[in-house]
């Protein structure tokens, strides 16, 4: 259970991580976007594509803990 627990504290660190990228890839300029954007491997058009599957399978593992 000590592995599980160390594996679910990383994974909020990294939930916590991918939002703060999106947070500041949405105050980026139109062309500082496009620059990121293009620097990106393709299956990562924005952070977005990160952020919000990170936090879903968070809170999966959240709401399976909780039962």
């Amino acid at each position: 259970m000590m592995e599980y627990n160390d594996f679910m504290y990383e994974l909020h660190k990294y939930a916590t991580q991918t939002h703060a990228l999106k947070d500041k890839f949405e105050k980026l300029s139109g062309e500082e976007k496009q620059v990121v954007i293009h620097a990106a491997p393709e299956e990562i058009t924005n952070p977005e594509r990160i952020h919000h599957p990170v936090f879903q399978w968070l809170e999966n593992l959240q709401d399976k803990n909780s039962r």
